[in-house]
Order: C-alpha cells, then structure tokens, then sequence
C-alpha cells in the first residue's frame, strides 16, 4: 500500500508542482481554462488542440532551434506565433470535420491557442533542451493543462446543467447554479479549485511550503516620529487652463449643434453602443475572460498596471485598424483572385487570417518600438519591455478575431477595439489598487494568485448585472 501511496504521489507530484493553473506557481493559461470549460466536451476538444499543436509546432521548429534562439526574443517569439497559427489552422479545420458543433461554439478560442501563453512557453523551453527531454517537459505541461481544465469542467456542467458530456448526472429537479455556465462561474470555480487543493498540494509536497520570515528584534531605541509634511499640490499652468476650457467649449457646441450633421449623429448612434458594450457589458476580460495572464502578472504594482495598460490601448487600437485594412483590401482581393481562377472552392481568408493577424501585429509593434527609439526615447524607455509582451498578449489577436472576420466597419471595428483596450487598462488598474489594499493576507491556504481571480470574479459579475439572489 505505501508502495502504490508513493508512486501516485510521484504522479502527482509530476503533472501538478509546475501545473500552470491549478498550483500556486501558476499565471499561465487561465483565459482559456475559464472560458471553455463550461462544459466538458469543450474542455477535451480544447485539450487535443492543445496537445496537437504544441506537440507539432515543436517538432517542426526544433531542427531550427540555434536560428531561432539566435534571433533574439521579440522576433522569436513572432516566428513561434506563425508557425503555431499555422498547427492552429490545421486543427482547426480538423475539428470542424469531425465535431462541428463544437468546433462552431469554441472556434475563437481555438485560433486563440495561437497566443496561449503554455504553448509558447514549453516550446520556446524546449528549445533549450534535448529533443526527449523537452518532449517529456512538453507532455508534462499539457496533460497539466488537461487536468485542470477537466477538474473546472467537472465542477462546473454539473452543476450548471446537470449533465456530463450530455448525460444527466443530477437529477432533474436538482437547482441549476446558473452562474456556473457564465464567465462569473469560471473566476469563482477556478478560484475555489485553488483554494480546495493547496492545502493538499502543501501537505502532499505538490506545492511547497513558504517558509515563515524571521522577525527581526525589535530595537529598543526610541525613534522621533517624523514630522509630517503638507503634500504639493501640482501646478496647473495657465496654457493647460485654456486648453481645457477651449477643448470643452468645443465638445458643448458639437453636442449642441449635433442635430446639423445628420451623418455624424446616425455614426454616433452606432458607435457609441459599440464603445460602451466593449468597454463595460462585453469587456475583453470580464466577459470574453482574455488577457488574464499579464492581467495578473502587471496589477501587482499600480505604476506598472498604468504603464502596461496605456501600452495595450495604444497596440490594441492601432493593430486592429490596420488589421481591418489588411483582412478587407488585400486578404480579401487575393482571396477572390485565386477563388476565380482556381477549380476548387477556396477562401484564403478562412484559412490564413491568424497568420496574417499576427505578422501585422508583430510587424507594427516592431516599428513602433523604431519610432519611439527614434524620436520619443523617454516614452520607449518607460515602455519598451511592455511593447515586447503585448505580442504574446491574447486581447491583440481577439479583438482582431472578434470584430474583423465578422464584417464590422472600419470605424466599428475601431472603435470596439478602443474599448476592449480601455476595458483591460481600466480592470488592471482596479485590480492593481484592490491587491494594494492588501483585503487578504496570502498565506499557505490562500495564495495571491486565487485572490486576485476571486476579485476579478466578483468585478465581472458588478459589471454583468448577475445579482447573487438570482443564481439559483
């Protein structure tokens, strides 16, 4: 019996410690876990895409490893996104084959494991190490993932449908927890699945223990309060009092005299809705559950939460418009191009639209690190290391993938965009003072990690109008 003890131990041990969801040491991978496991066959469809596409997108790029880990990082990191973008499209058309439904229902998040941050982390690993012990790294981290999302799944189709993989496990007269099959559900399961294991990860060894800070002595040497200084206020020069009081004027009569420009108030009135749904009812990361990792990861400090967030406005914003203006003026026309000419019906619009979402993105972030070296060095260096992780950010390539295939307007698309990005500035500055306030002390029970997802569950469920009386 000790024998067996052990040896599930070593398993567990071995697919959990440096599990990315489930474990304290986690910070990867949460978008998709949160948004897909609503229901199981999603999870084991999300599952196999994973594998299948880290699995090849490996393999392929390995005999390459010294040029690619000579390329430097940013350019690195795009040439793994185009390679997976292309595993991506491949699987994607896969399952559209064999599992329709499903395919149909998960589709955005399937072409957004092109940005999952445990794809490009164990390949961008691997590279480093020998083909079978990189395999084994890479078999570990995705049968790690699977658990995960299988654990959320079996907390959350249960008890938000009754069902698993459509057969009824509960009774039917059994009360249906709603919020289980909402993007709330996902931030309060995957939070309470963390908070449920890690006092078993810490005793079994998965996760390993803090050790408690030594007090120092307390000196008793009686020290002077310092004497309390009356904080500056910062000067407002005259020219910015103008400029404010002329830009207002200006806003007064445009919105006094809107009803003169019948164009302008009918755009308004389509845009406007757009801006706010995407800002706050269909939010990128309260709603649509992306761009959580780095949302974790920069609200530990404000300064960074800032700094990281006008970055993601600015990118998210100018890429996706220039995204548009690629799909619609140049996809599109080779698209019809090769459609008329060829004896087979094919749109390359349906098959090559992540990889060239994704060279645009990288391309622009690229020139825009040239333009701010160039001409506002200051500005580059309170936010060039953000432009280099904006490209692995999952939010880039979703607003993207959301708005443009779809057929939105340029300024439609624009501006969906804008909100998704003021969207995820604004929820990691939130999040960024709550963690300040220090509300929890992290300790072996509750890590920091499972506290922040608690808060941002409880911000998605203010900003989707889910009451706690109507959860059952």
């Amino acid at each position: 019996m000790n024998v067996i003890e052990r040896y599930i131990r070593q398993v567990a041990k071995f697919f959990l410690r440096d599990n990315y969801i489930i474990t304290a040491a986690a910070g990867l991978g949460f978008c998709s876990a949160l948004a897909v496991t609503n229901k199981m066959e999603n999870s084991l469809t999300m599952n196999v895409g994973v594998i299948f596409v880290t699995c090849g997108s490996f393999c392929l790029v390995y005999p390459f490893r010294k040029l690619i880990l000579a390329s430097g990082t940013h350019h690195k990191i795009t040439l793994l996104m185009i390679i997976i973008s292309v595993f991506v499209a491949i699987f994607n058309l896969i399952a559209q084959a064999i599992v329709p439904r499903i395919a149909f229902s998960i589709q955005a998040y399937i072409d957004l494991i092109t940005t999952n941050c445990i794809v490009l982390a164990v390949i961008s690993e691997g590279l480093t190490y020998q083909f079978w012990d990189a395999q084994k790294k890479i078999l570990k981290a995705c049968m790690g993932y699977s658990i995960a999302l299988i654990f959320l799944a079996l907390m959350r189709e249960p008890l938000g449908f009754g069902t698993i993989l459509n057969f009824r496990v509960l009774p039917e007269n059994f009360p249906v927890v709603v919020l289980m099959i909402t993007p709330v559900g996902g931030f309060f399961a995957l939070a309470l699945w963390r908070l449920m294991l890690r006092p078993l990860f810490v005793k079994t060894g998965v996760v390993l223990q803090d050790k408690p800070q030594q007090v120092a002595a307390e000196t008793t040497v009686e020290e002077t309060p310092p004497v309390p200084q009356k904080p500056k206020l910062p000067k407002i020069s005259r020219k910015f009092i103008i400029t404010l009081a002329v830009g207002a004027v200006l806003i007064v009569s445009l919105l006094l005299n809107l009803k003169a420009f019948s164009p302008l108030q009918s755009q308004l009135r389509l845009l406007f809705p757009l801006f706010l749904s995407a800002l706050f009812f269909d939010g990128i990361v309260l709603s649509k559950l992306l761009g959580i990792c780095p949302l974790l990861n920069k609200s530990r400090q404000i300064d960074a939460a800032w700094k990281m967030g006008v970055a993601v406005v600015i990118v998210v914003t100018l890429s996706t418009s220039l995204n548009w203006l690629v799909y619609n003026k140049v996809l599109l026309t080779v698209s019809d191009y090769v459609a008329a000419i060829s004896p087979v019906t094919l749109r390359l619009e349906k098959i090559f639209y992540l990889t060239v979402f994704i060279v645009t993105i990288a391309t622009f972030v690229q020139i825009l690190g040239v333009l701010l070296r160039r001409f506002a060095m200051d500005v580059y260096q309170q936010m060039g290391q953000f432009l280099e992780l904006i490209t692995v950010n999952c939010i880039v390539l979703a607003s993207s993938t959301f708005t443009i295939p779809s057929g939105l307007s340029f300024w439609a698309t624009t501006v969906s965009a804008f909100g998704f990005g003021l969207h995820w500035l604004m929820v990691c500055v939130w999040l960024a003072v709550l963690r300040r306030q220090k509300l929890f002390v992290a300790s072996n029970s509750w890590d920091e990690d499972s506290l922040a997802i608690l808060l941002l569950g409880i911000m998605a469920a203010i900003f989707t109008g889910i009451g706690m009386i109507n959860i059952f």
